[in-house]
């Protein structure tokens, strides 16, 4: 699942509104309120202008279209510098690279690479670095699009006549002292105890920056090899 239920927890969920013409396409994305006929309802934050961070959205997904993934990985020591990651199909703008030894980011660009950059070929899932990265030990984070077998595989189906938030025209929203453990993040962006949190597009986890809607709270367990999920702890 989006969430990971086994270490999430929240103050209470409660089951609240949609504004009108929003849709929860994502489970564990990021909610904001709107203030509709007197009553505060709930939407996914746009990606822009100033915003309330309500909670995120709990709820059996029914249809995964993206996953999250962090790969360790070493650059050969000889041409090609060309690293294969798990998984193709890349989300684009959606890869961090870390060189692990010096816990600093290696920058992802479009054309060949030269020292301390890397380009990403977003249909193959294939990392080309410059010879002067060969031999380092990596890490990738990644987002990368699901197929209909692969999503099926991973996230399993719903239950038949499970209830869609959308119809029911409202989501439940986790909030007050809570622990969520997510894959709807940025994976282009580095988690630290110290980020200042905020929602991008679409509710998504990110850091903060200039305009975006702050989350109250902080990162508990930053995407890793052996766990790809977003720990963060908020209050609301």
């Amino acid at each position: 699942m989006a969430i990971d239920i086994k270490k999430s927890f929240y103050g209470h969920v409660d089951a609240t509104p949609l504004a009108a013409g929003a849709a929860v396409s994502e489970e564990g994305c990021g909610l904001v309120a709107v203030f509709e006929d007197g009553i505060e309802k709930v939407a996914p934050y746009s990606g822009t202008g100033a915003a309330t961070f309500v909670g995120f959205a709990v709820f059996r997904q029914k249809d995964f279209t993206t996953n999250a993934k962090v790969e360790a990985l070493t650059i050969p020591t000889s041409a090609p510098f060309t690293v294969q990651l798990n998984k193709s199909n890349i989300v684009v703008g959606q890869v961090r690279v870390l060189d692990i030894v010096s816990n600093t980011a290696i920058a992802v660009v479009v054309g060949a690479p030269a020292a301390g950059q890397v380009q990403v070929n977003s249909v193959t899932g294939v990392l080309t670095f410059n010879a002067a990265e060969a031999g380092k030990a990596v890490s990738a984070t990644y987002r990368y699009n699901l197929t209909v077998l692969e999503a099926q595989q991973t996230f399993y189906s719903a239950p038949v006549n499970y209830p869609d938030p959308n119809f029911f025209l409202q989501v439940g929203v986790g909030k007050g002292k809570s622990r969520v453990f997510t894959l709807h993040f940025d994976a282009s962006r580095a988690y630290t105890s110290a980020s200042v949190l905020a929602l991008g597009a679409n509710g998504i986890v990110t850091v903060d920056a200039a305009g975006l809607c702050k989350i109250p709270g902080r990162v508990v367990s930053a995407p890793s090899a052996n766990d790809p999920y977003l720990g963060v702890e908020f209050l609301v």
